[in-house]
């Protein structure tokens, strides 16, 4: 008597039971970006996911931590801006990263 058991379908690719060709299937797990806010401020830049020091200009993503001999980044991809400093206004955030909305502004994250 054989027994079937149902798989799950992964994001784009369904699971055949069928095969019998491999035992050993494997389900695909689809991969979940990190995702981080640029916080800026008054004298450095951190990644919210982290909480280390980060670039401001010429990075998408957090993967080196600035001044530190070779140390990685958590890899966050930035996608939007904020600062907890009361001197830096929306328009220095604008300003400082204008490919990146502002958190709370251009949308809810």
């Amino acid at each position: 008597m054989t027994t079937h058991i149902q798989r799950p379908m992964t994001g784009t690719t369904p699971v055949n039971d069928n095969d019998n060709d491999n035992d050993n299937d494997t389900l695909e797990t689809p991969a979940v970006e990190l995702t981080a806010t640029l916080l800026i401020g008054d004298f450095e830049s951190e990644c919210s996911n982290c909480h280390m020091p980060t670039l401001i200009h010429g990075v998408d993503r957090h993967t080196d931590i600035p001044g530190r001999k070779p140390t990685p980044g958590c890899g966050a991809r930035f996608v939007n801006t904020a600062s907890n400093s009361p001197r830096i206004t929306p328009h220095h955030l604008r300003a400082e990263r204008p490919d990146l909305p502002i958190r709370g502004q251009d949308n809810d994250s």
